[in-house]
C-alpha cells in the first residue's frame, strides 16, 4: 500500500455532535446491513468479543490493513469512497490467499463524532460486506487523528491455501485485471507520488471518463476474490499487488526460491492509462507504483489453458506476462527477448529501507 505525501490540510468533518462511543457504535456500526449474522457467526457486535465457529478442516485467514489520513488517503476524501478502499485492500489480501471473506473488524480513530461522515463511511462499509456476505462482528472506536483499522477473516480450506512459496521452475507468471492505475490515480486527484517529480501526465486535462476510472481504481479497487476461489486451485502461488509488481513478484521468487522473468511488452495496461501517461511512466507505475490490489500469480505450463478458459467464463483479465526460471531475481525481457535493464524500487513504507 502506497503512502500519500500530502501536506495538512484544513479538516473536514462537519461540527462535532455530542454522541458517545456507544451511540456511534449502535446508530452507524451495529446496523442490520452491516453487522448480519451469517453461518458460523454465534455471536457479533455487542458483547466483550464475537464468537466464530471455524469448520473443520480449514484455516481462519486474517489479514489487517491501517490507513491514516494525510498518509494513506486525503483528509478530504469522500467518506463512502474511503470506507469502501478500507474494507476492498484487505479483502484483496484474502484473495491472494485463496479465502472466501467470512467477518471484519473495524479499529476506528475520529476527531470527533459527524453524523453525515459517518452515515457516508457506514453505507461504503455496508455495500462491499453485503457483496462479499462479510459482516462486521466488531472492533473500537476512539478519538483522535482520523484512521483506520481493518482486519478481515476469511476461509479456506486447508490443502487449498495460496501461499507465495509454491512457485516451481517452468510455471508460467501470470497477472489479473490491468497495471500501474492507482500509481496514475495519484496524479488525477492532485496528490503526490513516490515515484518523483518526473512521473506526471502527458494531458493537462485528461477527459472526465478517465478522472472517473482512476478515481474507481484507486477508491474502488476489485478484489479478485471470485477468480481465486474459482481457478485458484490451478495457483501453484499468489501474492496481491499493493506495493508494485517488482516488489511482490520478488516476494514470491524470495519465498519459492526461484528467479522469474518478465515479458515488459505482456504487461496489461488499461485505455485510461495509455492516454493519460508516457510508456516510460506506465512502466514505472505498473511496476513500482503499488495500490492496483491485483493478483500476481504463478500456474504449470499444462494449467494455463484451463485457467484462461475459467477467467474468460467470468469476465476476468488474465494476462501470462513471464516465466519462473533457475535462480534469482526479476530479469526484463524487450520484443526481441533481450534483457532490459530497469533501474527503480517498489514502494517500502519505511523510507530508510529504500
Amino acid at each position: 500500500m502506497v503512502v500519500v505525501d500530502q501536506a495538512p490540510v484544513r479538516e473536514v468533518m462537519d461540527k462535532p455532535s455530542s454522541q458517545s462511543e456507544f451511540e456511534i457504535i449502535r446508530r452507524f456500526l451495529a446496523t442490520p446491513n452491516l453487522s448480519f449474522l451469517r453461518d458460523g457467526i454465534e455471536l457479533g457486535i455487542g458483547d466483550d468479543a464475537a464468537l466464530i465457529e471455524v469448520p473443520p478442516n480449514k484455516y481462519l485467514a486474517m489479514s489487517m490493513d491501517v490507513l491514516i489520513s494525510g498518509i494513506h488517503f486525503p483528509l478530504d476524501a469522500d467518506p463512502s469512497l474511503l470506507a469502501n478502499r478500507a474494507l476492498a485492500v484487505n479483502l484483496s489480501d484474502l484473495a491472494a490467499m485463496g479465502a472466501e471473506p467470512f467477518c471484519f473488524t473495524l479499529g476506528l480513530v475520529l476527531p470527533h463524532s459527524d453524523e453525515k461522515w459517518l452515515a457516508g463511511f457506514s453505507n461504503g462499509l455496508e455495500y462491499l460486506a453485503r457483496q462479499y456476505n462479510c459482516p462486521l462482528v466488531g472492533g473500537d472506536t476512539s478519538q483522535g487523528p482520523l484512521s483506520i483499522s481493518i482486519q478481515v477473516q476469511g476461509l479456506v480450506e486447508k490443502n487449498r491455501a495460496t501461499r507465495r512459496s509454491g512457485a516451481n521452475v517452468g510455471d508460467k507468471i501470470y497477472v489479473s485485471g490491468t497495471l500501474g492505475d492507482g500509481a496514475i490515480a495519484l496524479l488525477t486527484l492532485g496528490l503526490d507520488s513516490h515515484l518523483g517529480s518526473e512521473f506526471a501526465l502527458t494531458v493537462s486535462e485528461p477527459n472526465a471518463t478517465c478522472l472517473q476510472f482512476f478515481e474507481d481504481a484507486y477508491f474502488k479497487p476489485h478484489p479478485q476474490i471470485e477468480l481465486a476461489l474459482t481457478a485458484g486451485k490451478l495457483f501453484s502461488s499468489c501474492i496481491d499487488i499493493s506495493d508494485g509488481l517488482q516488489g511482490d513478484l520478488q516476494h514470491i521468487l524470495d519465498e519459492s526460491e526461484v528467479a522469474g522473468s518478465i515479458r515488459l511488452g505482456a504487461i496489461p495496461y488499461s485505455k485510461s492509462a495509455l492516454c493519460s501517461v508516457s510508456p516510460e511512466n506506465r512502466l514505472l507505475a505498473a511496476l513500482f507504483g503499488g495500490d492496483d490490489y491485483e493478483l500476481c500469480f504463478t500456474v504449470a505450463k499444462k494449467d494455463c489453458e484451463e485457467l484462461e478458459s475459467i477467467a474468460k467464463e467470468l469476465g476476468v483479465s488474465v494476462t501470462c506476462i513471464g516465466d519462473i526460471n533457475l535462480g534469482e531475481g526479476i530479469d526484463y525481457l524487450d520484443a526481441d527477448g533481450s534483457p532490459v535493464e530497469v533501474t527503480a524500487q517498489a514502494f517500502q513504507h519505511f523510507s530508510g529501507c529504500r
